[in-house]
Formats: structure tokens, C-alpha cells, sequence
């Protein structure tokens, strides 16, 4: 097989068309056989060129130059592609087989060339780089048959209104693509607003001068265009300056005299989708439904639209921002040769008498509707400029050689110009200063009118304030403040301008700096834990080390200049970082130690600190925060500034200079600082003693307030008894002003809600009403005032509801209910975070006598003698005893001994089975305040049980029994004996007690 190496066009066809696509700078097609190449480092080229893509950037420009070619994008980045030429093997080999194939890469294609070629015939061609980019081969025909097998190489294709294709061809005929949109192919919804002409046009009075009378000054959707013919004229104010066009020193070259420039006061408002379209890199052009441009008019998209503005509303006064789709396209000023002026005037003149309607044409890519109007207008006449500083902005007059028919000179300041409404303002008028650091630009009033500008300074003033210019911008910059001593310093600004009609004048204001120093200090976050056990510890501390960091050079004008006397220095607390929001100051917010805050300056981040006025010992900012005064300013402050925990606050701190120093301002710090406090359920520790030992988190509460029950100092009354139990009793940490509330849902089996069942009891030892409601009518923890007062619950006990059912617990009883805290502050902390105001436990109410139990004192069963049965065989407290839930023990025998004299008599039988009860065994029987009564029961082999009281008789104690009767037994046998126990809250513990009778021997 013959096999010869034909070339791989690694660079593509580039053509430069009128459409708008790009070729490299030589043809390469003159010279491509031979060529060999390789692409060197482009995968990584392409990954930038995707990236660039994804990330929202827009191509800008494409251009080749040698084996290079370079994008641009809109944010003025580029990337290279590069193709370089070096020795090697070709980056795709293909060879003619002995039968004629076209082989490419040793792989058939199926096409074929000549059967049997002779050299001549492959050096001639027989294989050929097409016109698209792909292989043609020469048939027996003698016609070239396009294999549609792509070339290897790059091709880049497309305009700046449809975008671009960078394409790249591997060797096995695959290929990538790279879409590589242009910010005006991007668009796909162009929107016009409300449009605006400078109202000083023409006529001192300020309305528009119209031209012609086709239109009169109602139209508010012209295009408003003005002529002006250009005449070299110097003010006699510039003297020997600019003595010919070539001393200009501005960043535009001057017109010829007798060529025009053409303006347009007019900005128009324009919403593009998507938002993300950089549009300042678009060219846009008023184009009319004949696809005619209107010649010389070029509009230019400037970003606007402040947010808190509403939309499409008059953008000439709002500040720039981006990336909202918003734009004010306005237009350059035009120069037009003298020979082409009268036919570009007159075309104009026709766009306006014939009416047509014009769209804003973005690129040839997109248009908007065809709404827009052209009109000629008289030109303005440049008169005024203005500077934004700080505080305002400072318009002032253009120097001229006469004032109102006298020369000019400084005295005239404050009187006003033939035809001007506003008076010349005097240095003292301006209230406006200017910030190192920041660029300010200076700009034409009658904006349409000014051709170019530009700023300077005597060099004294440029070396000793640092001064820099940006005359394409028309901005000055003041690098430094030089004056360490005193403050405020002025220079004169010098300010040459030239207007459309040719006339140059120059101007001199004074410049003054304003007293603030710029320091762009960056704290970080400070996270202030406001939980203190003791409050006076509620300090956090700002580090002035960092503002001193950040002065630098300024450091020394700010110690020299600082008043650091506790009224110079100004605190306030904002919710924004650009602290543009009302400082919450007005909310009533001080800094002075009489309310949330106060702030002092100290030398040591210590408690014990001494303030300090000291300069050199002004290291910290110490700031107390005061937990009642928050919560007294939350209870009553403007809504929607109530304070906050986890919320980013922004306190913002003013330093002034001394009065000797001028008292201005001398500059200021934000810091961003946190306030946390511990969550609502972290505030509560429940008491490891009172929690189910099976069941973790609930609590085991047992009644407890009876008569005669001492708890916090207090004894309880008869009329005090209750089955309540106080909530705080079972924590040994809470929050006493929490709200608490019964939780929702069915308390277990009962189908009943807890709010059915349970009620909030007697809160006070009184029994009077509820002290612990809020003034909500809410429930809340624990009053907490001297242990005295707590919040109790208890079951139910009206008579829909009863708390017992026939002496049994029922509806609810040792029921675990969920009770449910709230409290939306911590010490007057709102809190914001979701959960951290909300706790829940679960408790269990229960009686200690109910739960507990009837046993023998020793062994398994009471031992009585069976003989003892005929005359009444006696039980006492030696041989039964009682337990409570916590196996405490109380006398199951009546103890109370209080009776003073007598003897025992059937009057004092307190209890006997044969007979009616007499109903006098009551708790006055027993010395533990929680048994109201306890009855024994009869069996098989008791007839009769009696209950003796104890007494007292001559000092002498008679013990309390049970006499059992019954008949006599053969042998030794052991029965229950039924007790009932009725414990202070009528809980009735029913009960069976092992009796041994025994058989004498």
C-alpha cells in the first residue's frame, strides 16, 4: 500500500464578513499542505471557555492574530487560544489504499479516488480540506465528493448578534462545542420605561426649544436631538493655557472647527431579561420598521434602578446597581464632519416630520417595540456643574470673564448670573465635604452640552493631598489628609471645561475635606452570651486595636484630633450592616447607662477598668447590657425592633475631633455583634429524686398538702388540704415566669384531654384566688416570690368529673400527663430560633397512702392466740404497721392519745362490726396528717372487730388496738384480714393483712 501523509488544518476557516465573523490574519489555505500541528494545552483552554459560560460571563469580542485567538468577556477577562506549530507526526494520517480507499487513521472510509494514482496525481490532491471544514475526495469523475468526515482543527463561527461557535475537530473525526453567547444574543425581552429630557434646554425658563413646531414639550416618548456647530473658542479666564486645539489635556480629542456634535438630553428607562445581561457592553441604535438606524444616534446602558425605588420611574437621581435588569440607555455625544452635517440634520428632520416610530435596537440581536419618537431640539448651553460630596451635593457656576456686565471676580459670589435662577453659592453655602479615599465625579449640570472635561490642581496640592484623576471619568480622588494638627484642610480644584459650541473656560472651587478619617476597619462577629448570674458580668468588649490597624497612616491625625469625652462619642445600634435602617436609637436605645446599654472607654477588656478619656490608653470599648432594661424596652418598643437573640445586630460608633479641632467628624466603626442565651428547655433541671426510676423524664408527684403537713416553712390548715402539688417542688432549676398549659391529645385510656381532667390548683396558703395568671390570663411556672406562692395542679374533683369514682382513682390518676412551658424571651431576649422558647415534661399525680400498703410488723402474718378470740384478742401497733408509696411507715392503729382523762369505755369503740358505725373514727384519731380513717374488716373467723382509740389517763398513755372477736378454733390457721385505709384526699386503699390464729397447745 502507497501511502502518503496529507495536512490536518488545525486552525479552521476564520472569516472576517460583514456579519460579523472573525479570520485569522492570513489565509491559510494559501499554505496549509505540509503544515503540521498540534493543539497545545487546549483541554484546559476549553474548560476556561465553559466555565466562563456557566459562570454568566458574555463574549465581548473574538479576535485571531497569528495562531492565536483570544476571546474577551464582559468582565474583561480573555482567553487565548493558542495553536502552535511543531515538528512531530500530523494530528490525523490518512493514506489511498491499492484500490483507491480513502483511509483515514488506518480505518476505511468507503470513499474512493482514482484506482490506480501516480504520485503526481496525490501531490495534486486527491484528498482535500473542503470548504466545510471536512475531507473531499477526488473521483474517477473528476469531481470532489464531500466525505462529511470533519477536518481536524478549530473553527470559530457567528456575530456579535447570534453568539459564537468555538468548535474543536479531534483526529477520529469527533468533534466539541463550545456556545459562546454575546451579552446582546443573550436577550430575550427588552422593556421601555418612562423617559426624561434635562429640563433646562434651551430657554433660561426651562422648558425645551423645539426646532420645529411639530412637537411641543407634552411629547414624553422623544428622543429629543440637538446640533451644535464647534468653534475653538478660550475663555479669557484660561489665558495663554490652551492656546489651540493640541493643548487640550482632556481625554477626547477636539472637533474641527465647523464639524457639529450632535446630543440628546433624553435618558430612557429599559428593563432587559434576563437580568443577568450586562448590558453597559452593549451598542444600542434607534431603528425604525425599515430597518433603517437613525445615523448619528448611539445609546449607552448605564445600571440603575435602586431597589427602593419603584420601577420604571425617573432614573437620573438613583444609584447604580446591577444584576436587577434595569438600565438608562442615554446618548453619547456625536461628532459629524461639516460636509456630511446638512444631509444627517435634514435625515433627522425627516425622522420627525414623517413620524416615524423607532425601537432600541441591542446589537442587531434584539429590538424593543416601536414606540419611540425623534424630535430636534434647540442645544443647551453649559452653565453649571456639580460635585456629589458628602452631605449633599454642590452645584456651582462656571467662571466666565463677565457677570451680569461686570468682570468676574470673588465678590459676585452669592449674586446670580443674567438668565440663571440660582445664585453663584459662596464657600460657606456648600455644607458638602469630601472623603479621602473616595472617588468624586464632577459633572456637567446641563449634561448634553458638555463635550469633555478635565481636572487638576496646583502640584503643591496634588503632592501634599495625594490627588489622582481619572480624566475619562472626570473624578478626582484625595489620597490623604496631611494635616496631622487640625481639621478641617482645603485645596482649590481646577477644573477645565470645554461645551459643544467649542467655548473653554476654566473653573476654581475649593475643596473641603471632610474631618472624617477613612478607616475600613472589619470586626468580626462578637457572639455575647447575655446569661449572667451575676448582671453586672454582662459585658462584651470592642478591640480599638483594629480601627487603629486599619487607620494606618491616619492613626496619628485621630489621636491628635479625638475627643473622647463621654457626650463627643455617638452609639448606635442598627439591624442592617450598611446601618441605612433607622437606628434603633429612636426606639429608645441608649448608650448612657440609663437603659439596654453602656458603653465606656477603657485602657483593660476588665470589669474593673476605670473609664478613660486618655488617648493613649483608649483600647476598648466596654459595653454593659442591662437584662431588665431590655426587657422594659421590649414591652414597649416601636414593633419590629423589639430585641432579638441570634439575631446580627450592628453597632455603630462616631468619633468627633475636639472643638479646638472643629468638632466634625472624625470617622466610625461598625461591629456586628450576636446576643444567645441559653434555650427555655436548658432553664429547667428536673430533681433527680423525683423521677420514674422505669419511666426517664417523668415525674413521680405525690399529694402532699395536707392539714398539718409543714413545706417551705409553712404548716398547712384543714382548709388548705388538697390533692395539689406545686410544679417547682420537682425542679431544681426552672424559669418562674414560663406559661404553662396542659398538652393536647387524650390522656391515656381515659379518652379524656388533660385539660378535662386536671385543673391548676390553689396557688396560695390562704386558698385564695390564683395570684399566678399573668396579665394574659395565662398560667405561668411559679411566681417564685419567697418560695410562697408556686403553681400547683390536681386532679379534678367537681362532681362532672370527679377525681374518684366510688372511692377508687379514676379519670387520670397516676396518669402520665405532658405538661407543656412556653416563654418567648429569655430575661426580655426575644427569642427567634424555632423550639427555644418551648419545653414539655411529663408528670404522674398520685396519692403516697393509696399507693402504698397494710403489713404485718415482723414475720408474714400478725401471731394472735386462738383462745384470746371468745373475750377479744387484741392487735397493736407493735404487730400491724402501715407503708407508703416510698415505704415510710404510719400507724394503722388510731395513735392519737390527745384525750386527757377518762376511761375506756364503749363510748371511745370507734369502730365495731356488729353494730351501725357510729361515724366518729376520724383523722383527729391519728397523729399522721394524711389517714383520715382506717377500718378493719371481718372474716370466716372473726365475728367482730372493735377499733379502740388511744387516750390518756393520769399521764399515763393507753395505747390505741384492734379487739377481734370470734369462737374457738381446733386448729392453727391463718386468714386475711381485710383493711380499709381512707387517706386525706379520699383515696381508699383496700387492703388484706395475714392473721396467724393459733391453736393452744
Amino acid at each position: 500500500m502507497r501511502k502518503k501523509y496529507l495536512s490536518a488544518l488545525l486552525f479552521g476557516a476564520l472569516l472576517f464578513a460583514s456579519a460579523g465573523t472573525f479570520t485569522s490574519c492570513k489565509d491559510y489555505d494559501d499554505d496549509i499542505d505540509g503544515l503540521r500541528t498540534e493543539i497545545t494545552d487546549l483541554k484546559s483552554a476549553v474548560t476556561e471557555l465553559q466555565n466562563a459560560v456557566q459562570n454568566g460571563k458574555y463574549v465581548t469580542a473574538v479576535s485571531g492574530n497569528g495562531n492565536v485567538i483570544t476571546f474577551t468577556f464582559s468582565d474583561g477577562s480573555t482567553t487565548p487560544i493558542t495553536i502552535e506549530t511543531e515538528s512531530g507526526e500530523p494530528s490525523q494520517t490518512v493514506t489511498i489504499g491499492e484500490d483507491g480507499e480513502v483511509i483515514i487513521n488506518g480505518e476505511g472510509t468507503g470513499y474512493y479516488t482514482t484506482k490506480t494514482p501516480s504520485e503526481a496525481e496525490v501531490e495534486a490532491g486527491l484528498v482535500k480540506k473542503g470548504a466545510n471544514g471536512t475531507w473531499e475526495v477526488l473521483g474517477e469523475n473528476g469531481e470532489y465528493t464531500d466525505t462529511k468526515i470533519p477536518v481536524s482543527g478549530i473553527t470559530v463561527s457567528g456575530s456579535e448578534a447570534e453568539g459564537y461557535t468555538f468548535t474543536i475537530y479531534a483526529a477520529d473525526g469527533t468533534s466539541q462545542v463550545v456556545e459562546l453567547p454575546t451579552a446582546a444574543s443573550a436577550i430575550t425581552e427588552m422593556t421601555l420605561g418612562g423617559h426624561t429630557n434635562n429640563p433646562s434646554i434651551g430657554t433660561a425658563s426651562g422648558e425645551v426649544s423645539f426646532v420645529n413646531s411639530t412637537y411641543s414639550s407634552a411629547v414624553n416618548n422623544g428622543v429629543y436631538v440637538s446640533r451644535q456647530k464647534f468653534t475653538f473658542t478660550p475663555s479669557t479666564i484660561v489665558g495663554d493655557e490652551i492656546k489651540s486645539a493640541s493643548d487640550w489635556k482632556g481625554n477626547k480629542t477636539l472637533p474641527e472647527d465647523n464639524d457639529y456634535i450632535y446630543s440628546s438630553p433624553t435618558s430612557i428607562d429599559l428593563r432587559i431579561d434576563p437580568v443577568s445581561v450586562p448590558a453597559e457592553n452593549i451598542q444600542f441604535t434607534l431603528t425604525n420598521t425599515k430597518n433603517n438606524d437613525l445615523s448619528p444616534i448611539v445609546l449607552t446602558a448605564n445600571a440603575s434602578q435602586d431597589s427602593n425605588q419603584p420601577p420604571m420611574s425617573n432614573t437620573n437621581s438613583r444609584a447604580a446597581v446591577t444584576g436587577n435588569g434595569l438600565w438608562t440607555l442615554s446618548m453619547a455625544n456625536q461628532i459629524v464632519k461639516a460636509n456630511v452635517e446638512d444631509a444627517t440634520w435634514n435625515a433627522i428632520k425627516d425622522a420627525e416630520t414623517g413620524k416615524w416610530l423607532y425601537s432600541v435596537n441591542a446589537n442587531d440581536a434584539f429590538r424593543s417595540e416601536y414606540q419611540l419618537v425623534v424630535a430636534q431640539i434647540n442645544p443647551q448651553s453649559l452653565t453649571d456643574l456639580a460635585i456629589e460630596g458628602e452631605g449633599g451635593t454642590f452645584t456651582f457656576c462656571l467662571e466666565r470673564p463677565v457677570v451680569n456686565g461686570l468682570p468676574y471676580k470673588s465678590d459676585y459670589e452669592g449674586t446670580t448670573y443674567a438668565g440663571q435662577s440660582d445664585p453663584i453659592p459662596t464657600l460657606g453655602d456648600q455644607n458638602v465635604t469630601y472623603k479621602t479615599g473616595k472617588e468624586y465625579t464632577v459633572a456637567g449640570v446641563q449634561s448634553s452640552a458638555l463635550y469633555d472635561m478635565y481636572l487638576t490642581a496646583d502640584q503643591s496640592d496634588i503632592d501634599v493631598y495625594g490627588l489622582t484623576f481619572d480624566q475619562s471619568k472626570h473624578t478626582f480622588t484625595i489620597g490623604k489628609n496631611p494635616d496631622v494638627s487640625s481639621i478641617p484642610a482645603e485645596f482649590d480644584l481646577i477644573i477645565y471645561t470645554v461645551d459643544n459650541a467649542g467655548y473653554i473656560t476654566k473653573t476654581t472651587v475649593s475643596i473641603v475635606l471632610n474631618s472624617q478619617i477613612s478607616a475600613e476597619a472589619e470586626y468580626s462577629l462578637i457572639d455575647h452570651n447575655v446569661n449572667y448570674s451575676d448582671p453586672t458580668d454582662n459585658l462584651f468588649y470592642i478591640d480599638l486595636a483594629t480601627m487603629k490597624t486599619a487607620l494606618g497612616d491616619n492613626l496619628n491625625q485621630w489621636m491628635q484630633n479625638v475627643d473622647l469625652g463621654t457626650t463627643a462619642i455617638t452609639y448606635d445600634l442598627y439591624s442592617n450592616e450598611n446601618c441605612s435602617n433607622s437606628s434603633l436609637v429612636a426606639s429608645n436605645i441608649d448608650f448612657d447607662g440609663t437603659n439596654v446599654f453602656d458603653a465606656q472607654i477603657v485602657p483593660t477588656n476588665t470589669k474593673n477598668a476605670s473609664e478613660t478619656t486618655d488617648r493613649n490608653q483608649a483600647n476598648y470599648i466596654r459595653i454593659h447590657v442591662d437584662n431588665n432594661a431590655v426587657a422594659t424596652y421590649n414591652a414597649s418598643a416601636v414593633s419590629g425592633h423589639e430585641l432579638q437573640l441570634d439575631k446580627t445586630y450592628y453597632v455603630k460608633v462616631s468619633f468627633k475631633a475636639t472643638s479646638a479641632n472643629g468638632g466634625g467628624d472624625l470617622n466610625s466603626i461598625v461591629v456586628p455583634v450576636e446576643f444567645h442565651a441559653p434555650e427555655l428547655s436548658d432553664l429547667f433541671t428536673i430533681a433527680q429524686a423525683f423521677q420514674d426510676d422505669i419511666e426517664n423524664g417523668v415525674l413521680n408527684a405525690y399529694f402532699y398538702k395536707v392539714e398539718g403537713v409543714i413545706a417551705n416553712g409553712h404548716e398547712y390548715t384543714a382548709s388548705e388540704a388538697g390533692a395539689t402539688v406545686n410544679l417547682d417542688r420537682y425542679f431544681s432549676s426552672y424559669v418562674p415566669d414560663a406559661k404553662v398549659s396542659f398538652a393536647s391529645g387524650n390522656v391515656g385510656d381515659t379518652g379524656k384531654s388533660a385539660d378535662q381532667l386536671f385543673s391548676w390548683g390553689t396557688l396560695n396558703y390562704n386558698g385564695a384566688s390564683n395570684n399566678n395568671i399573668d396579665s394574659d390570663g395565662d398560667q405561668v411556672f411559679s411566681t417564685g416570690s419567697g418560695n410562697s406562692l408556686a403553681t400547683s395542679t390536681t386532679l379534678g374533683f367537681n362532681s362532672a368529673n370527679p377525681g374518684i369514682n366510688n372511692g377508687q382513682a379514676a379519670n387520670g390518676y397516676g396518669e402520665a400527663i405532658t405538661i407543656n412551658v412556653n416563654k418567648d424571651n429569655f430575661e426580655g431576649w426575644l427569642y427567634t430560633q424555632d423550639g427555644d422558647d418551648e419545653y414539655s415534661f411529663q408528670i404522674r399525680l398520685m396519692s403516697p397512702i393509696y399507693e402504698g400498703s397494710v403489713d404485718p410488723v415482723s414475720g408474714t402474718s400478725i401471731v394472735i392466740s386462738g383462745n384470746d378470740l371468745v373475750r377479744g384478742a387484741s392487735i397493736t401497733n407493735d404487730m400491724i404497721i402501715g407503708h407508703d408509696y416510698n415505704n415510710n411507715t404510719f400507724s394503722v392503729i388510731p395513735d392519737d392519745d390527745s384525750a386527757t382523762s377518762g376511761t375506756r369505755t364503749e363510748s371511745v369503740v370507734m369502730y365495731n362490726t356488729t353494730m351501725a358505725k357510729p361515724g366518729n373514727l376520724t383523722a383527729d384519731d391519728y397523729t399522721h396528717p394524711q389517714i383520715a380513717s382506717i377500718v378493719p374488716g371481718t372474716n370466716q373467723y372473726f365475728e367482730n372487730v372493735e377499733v379502740w382509740s388511744a387516750y390518756t389517763d393520769d399521764n399515763v398513755i393507753i395505747p390505741g388496738e384492734f379487739r377481734v372477736y370470734g369462737a374457738s378454733i381446733s386448729q392453727t390457721v391463718t386468714v386475711d384480714m381485710p383493711v380499709t385505709v381512707k387517706d386525706a384526699w379520699g383515696y381508699i386503699l383496700e387492703d388484706e393483712v395475714p392473721v396467724t390464729i393459733q391453736r393452744n397447745e
